[in-house]
């Protein structure tokens, strides 16, 4: 048995070279990828991987797998993609297979490249009636609403700068050959793609669920460790584990992602693992990347993976201990050679240590470092002024930059340009040398989190990334009409609440009711000094100003962008008791925008 399916020795040939050669150093180069980064992309060529006689895994298509386990009178799939318009050709290379109906899709976590393409693969009829179900973990529903609609606006924008997509559209060049770690890069047309297809659960289950679909025995294992509702899918008869993404692919898992999220604790992944290992798989699919076969070579992986993980925990607690800070940390901790050279899945194609000892110590103590003087900063630009002023003014900052430049100290450089970008966010001469040096840092860059952030920080310095339209075109996979439409009433509330501009309602004291006739639900919003209390179960005492009675359909329509609330009472959809004055008070505080004209980086 061989541990990967496909050869890649070229992989293996590039983690040879650069063995013990650190990433962080970035010697400079004038264009193009890191070597072995573009080795990496090997990894994710378009292939239907088949593993026994009943499970075959759609590789290449969507940044995560699709895998289709094989029954008697049906198939089930799992993971659906983030793209609907991808997901249909990975279908068609499962019908070229099986021509069986779907009876069931399993969501292995709440991430969008494994929701998001559910109707390329059923219909929401389909699922209404019965015929399909829909399997996940007891919390990915809440996951899902506090990835989409509570947080959705910037956890999609800062998506964007970490997967590359403006790169793709704008500077192509710089994306020719990449990868995005665990996958292909995003096949993203913001224009064409109808953003999230995405169909509640209508099955899910808590820590252990065995259930036997189309003649298969499968057992559900809650295993959470990159995502919180994570779930493996065990075949006892085939002895072939379906991981999710405890594994998340060929690469040292992310454990922190820099577009953002909640504390990813690492010990409760490693007894993820842990559990895995028990199975003794014969072979496993993960979620991201290729196919592992023998029971020596899935738990070669499984073993080194908990190990990395284990160690960047243990050592960073370990000194976190004595005192340091994450600054120093991050200095200190660092991979033993069997752990560094363990290609490709401790390798930083995903993940790296510096970015993962960071989280960790701000998981269990917080933002504070311990030094006073981070208590109450003074104010960035201030700090700047006074800093480039001690410096003797903007001309010798500038010629400090371009001597980094020269020198090849490219943070160097970039730090110092950032003085002058604060202090005139107009300054373009500053911008520039500061996106020269961010570029040269992205583009010798071994992962590829940080080499898109760099790259597409560098374009926005630029002027040349349209930040606004990359946040519009990023909500469709983290809250699509679709989306919306498929959550209860009480989510869109308490997204208005989300939206509350709380010095503009200081002064105002109004409580709505929202009725909706056909699925028999009333909830109320109060709107009290600035602050927004949603009641998804309204008290008989609460005093309402105005109740706004409507369908849920039309609820719908509002979502799509088709109607609003005041057109409703005007058409008769909405039927209102109380004074249309206090609706327009209501919506009056509201702020209807979520990302405006500024970016990420010019701060």
């Amino acid at each position: 048995m061989t541990l990967f399916r496909h050869p890649l020795m070229i992989v293996i040939l590039a983690s040879a070279l650069l063995a013990g050669c650190d990433d962080t150093e970035r010697a400079p180069v004038a264009s193009g990828i890191h070597p072995e980064l573009a080795a990496h992309t090997a990894h994710f060529e378009k292939t239907v991987y088949p593993v026994g006689q009943r499970v075959h895994s759609a590789v290449g298509w969507n940044l995560a797998n699709t895998i289709m386990i094989e029954g008697d009178d049906g198939i089930v799939i799992v993971d659906v993609g983030e793209s609907a318009l991808q997901s249909e050709k990975v279908m068609a290379e499962f019908r070229k297979i099986t021509d069986k109906p779907v009876k069931a899709i399993v969501y292995t976590h709440f991430h969008p490249d494994h929701i998001n393409g559910t109707q390329a693969f059923v219909s929401p009829e389909q699922v209404k009636s019965g015929e399909v179900e829909i399997i996940a973990h007891d919390t990915l529903l809440e996951n899902v609403v506090l990835q989409g609609a509570t947080n959705g606006p910037i956890l999609a924008l800062r998506s964007g700068y970490s997967f590359g997509l403006a790169l793709v559209a704008e500077r192509p060049e710089q994306m020719e050959g990449m990868n995005a770690g665990i996958g292909p890069v995003p096949d993203v047309d913001f224009d064409k793609d109808p953003g999230s297809t995405f169909i509640p659960p209508t099955l899910t289950f808590d820590k252990r669920m065995e259930k036997t679909i189309a003649g298969v025995r499968m057992e559900f294992i809650h295993v959470p460790s990159e995502a919180p509702d994570e779930v493996a899918i065990w075949l006892p008869d085939e002895k072939i584990l379906l991981s999710g993404e405890a594994i998340q692919g060929p690469t040292l898992p992310n454990v922190h992602t820099l577009r953002g999220t909640r504390f990813r604790d690492p010990v409760i992944w490693v007894k993820s693992l842990d559990r895995l290992r028990a199975l003794k798989a014969e072979a496993m699919v993960p979620s991201h990347g290729q196919p592992v076969e023998g029971q020596e070579n899935v738990e070669e992986v499984l073993r080194m993976t908990r190990d990395g993980i284990a160690w960047i925990h243990d050592q960073t607690v370990r000194y976190m201990n004595k005192g340091y800070t994450p600054d120093e940390l991050v200095e200190l901790v660092a991979f033993p050679p069997h752990l560094e050279e363990y290609a490709p899945y401790l390798r930083e194609y995903y993940g790296t240590v510096k970015h993962a000892v960071r989280q960790i110590y701000n998981g269990y103590l917080g933002w504070f470092d311990g030094d006073p003087v981070n208590l109450d900063p003074t104010p960035r630009k201030l700090a700047a002024e006074r800093t480039v002023q001690l410096m003797g003014g903007r001309k010798p900052v500038l010629d400090a930059v371009r001597q980094a430049l020269a020198d090849g100290e490219y943070q160097w450089a970039a730090e110092l340009a950032t003085h002058l970008v604060r202090i005139d966010h107009a300054d373009t001469e500053a911008r520039d040398l500061k996106a020269d040096a961010l570029t040269q840092l992205g583009l010798a860059s071994m992962n590829i989190n940080w080499r898109n952030w760099y790259l597409t920080s560098a374009m926005e310095l630029q002027g040349e990334l349209n930040v606004q339209e990359l946040a519009v075109g990023m909500k469709k996979p983290f809250m699509s009409v679709t989306m919306m439409q498929n959550f209860p009433p009480a989510v869109w509330l308490n997204g208005m609440a989300l939206h509350l501009d709380g010095e503009a309602a200081l002064d105002t004291e109004l409580t709505m009711g929202f009725t909706f006739t056909d699925i028999d639900v009333r909830h109320a919003i109060e709107i009290r000094n600035g602050i927004a209390q949603v009641y998804e179960v309204v008290p008989d005492d609460l005093e309402l100003n105005a109740e706004m009675v409507m369908e849920k359909a039309f609820l719908d329509r509002v979502l799509a962008g088709e109607t609003g609330l005041l057109k409703g009472i005007a058409t008769g959809d909405v039927s209102l008791e109380g004074s249309k004055l206090d609706v327009v008070s209501f919506l009056s505080v509201l702020d209807p925008e979520d990302i405006g004209e500024q970016g990420l980086t010019v701060r």
